[in-house]
């Protein structure tokens, strides 16, 4: 990987010059197996895409009502999906402030606060009252403990997949760098499928009291996903860049120049911004295709096709269990053949299934609905598989975290504006879905733009 045109001598060149997962140097013995880092990242992940999957359903099934009843149907859905954006602008402080913490003090720590954060405001979610009983004070609750869940979200993707590819052999990096974005498919099918079983209890009792099970029910998923995650072992990567750092001191224990001491954020802003930008519009389909299907789909069925929640919910089921087989899959073809091309085969896929998501979903059959989900799921796994070991090799190991945090969550913030933006949208044009397919494509185009622009700027020779 080539160094970054125009970085400052005096400081380390973005992108690295090594893969994530090389060995930079002299350090200690990799303490633990891929495998098992790879799995206990998978299994934290799930638990943080449960809490944050159960968010999003709920804001397309029960929260218009529960908490913006005063609006009609369509508005109090926009309502709804816009506590998705305002909520979400937590998530770049979050890859800020757990960046920091995971490239200065260790991805361990920052990724057992991050799992405890998210815990701690999914349970607030399912305490909170809705606006028949505290008003207007009711959404405003909503939206503080929403920021608390997207902070904790900010720095842990990122800090999932780094742990997992930083331990990854040479040659199953993607494969292994999967694992987190399998964990993002258990939890969303454990999320969809928690509120296809309580919607089986029907629409009343949903929202008189069920909608609430799956957001307590994370206090129990927390508690594993904390026991798993204080099992691993730190990143050897970490740890042979503080001995780099160390090795900086001069012999009288003096700090390093002033251009070394900058933060990991600092460091991203002043020496690899075009890379996070690039990398910020390559991951945008990835994240707000997802928001699009999850949320906007699953109300376009319910509100305008017909079925009811439990079916909506049921064809997310079936869209998550596509990730949970299909990511390792495609990670397994992005080692074989190329990080950046299979990824971007998956970005372009978005394009091809744009039209057909919508004339499938026409059909008002459930298995109609169930392909209309499943083929956007299957192209967001063919992009998403490879994309966090492809960006992760964009940062050095100093600023690695922080890097391909602030990357995804700058997308995550923009990709959670998508459901508000495609129902306003549908809204504007007559209940027409046309304009909403139109910028599906158009975020996939855009994200294709970004990676092809970033790969000419030379980043990783032909690892990639």
């Amino acid at each position: 990987m080539s160094t970054t045109a125009g970085a400052p001598a005096s400081s380390a060149p973005e992108p690295s010059t090594s893969a994530p997962g090389a060995d930079p140097g002299p350090g200690p013995a990799r303490p633990s197996s891929p495998w098992k880092i790879a799995t206990a990242s998978l299994i934290g992940t799930s638990v943080e895409w449960y809490d944050f999957g159960i968010y999003a359903t709920a804001s397309a099934l029960v929260f218009p009502e529960l908490f913006f009843p005063e609006m009609n149907r369509a508005l109090g859905t926009l309502m709804s999906f816009a506590t998705l954006f305002v909520g979400a602008l937590g998530r770049p402080l979050g890859a800020i402030v757990f960046g920091h913490i995971g490239d200065q003090y260790g991805r361990k720590k920052a990724l057992i606060w991050s799992l405890t954060l998210m815990g701690a405001g999914t349970v607030g979610i399912g305490l909170l009252p809705g606006y028949h009983a505290i008003g207007v004070v009711a959404p405003v609750l909503l939206v503080l403990v929403r920021m608390t869940q997207s902070l904790a979200v900010g720095g842990e993707w990122g800090g999932a997949v780094l742990f997992a590819v930083e331990h990854a052999p040479p040659r199953r990096k993607a494969f292994f760098g999967s694992f987190p974005q399998v964990g993002d498919g258990v939890g969303y099918f454990l999320s969809t499928g928690a509120f296809a079983a309580v919607g089986l209890l029907g629409h009343r009792a949903l929202l008189d009291w069920a909608w609430r099970v799956p957001f307590l029910l994370s206090a129990v998923l927390v508690m594993v996903g904390l026991l798993i995650r204080r099992t691993m072992a730190e990143s050897p990567e970490f740890e042979a860049a503080q001995e780099a750092a160390e090795a900086e001191r001069d012999p009288a224990g003096a700090a390093a120049p002033a251009a070394k001491r900058d933060t990991p954020f600092l460091s991203v802003l002043r020496d690899a911004w075009r890379t996070w930008l690039l990398a910020s519009g390559a991951f945008l389909i990835t994240v707000g295709g997802y928001y699009i299907v999850v949320t906007f789909m699953s109300t376009y069925a319910v509100d305008d096709l017909g079925f009811s929640d439990s079916q909506a919910a049921g064809a997310g089921t079936a869209a998550s269990l596509v990730v949970i087989v299909c990511t390792p899959l495609a990670a397994l073809a992005a080692d074989r053949f190329g990080l950046r091309r299979i990824t971007l085969i998956g970005i372009l896929l978005h394009v091809a299934v744009a039209f057909p998501m919508f004339w499938l979903a026409e059909t008002r059959s459930v298995p109609g609905l169930w392909l209309a989900m499943c083929l956007p799921m299957l192209a967001s796994t063919v992009a998403y598989a490879a994309i966090g070991t492809l960006v992760s090799g964009w940062f050095t190991p100093r600023t690695r975290y922080t890097g391909l945090s602030m990357s995804f969550q700058t997308a995550g913030l923009a990709g959670t504006l998508a459901p508000a933006a495609t129902t306003w949208l549908f809204t504007a044009s007559g209940n027409s879905w046309t304009p909403v397919a139109l910028a599906f494509a158009a975020m996939a185009l855009l994200s294709a733009v970004c990676l092809v622009a970033q790969g000419r700027r030379g980043t990783r020779g032909g690892a990639d």
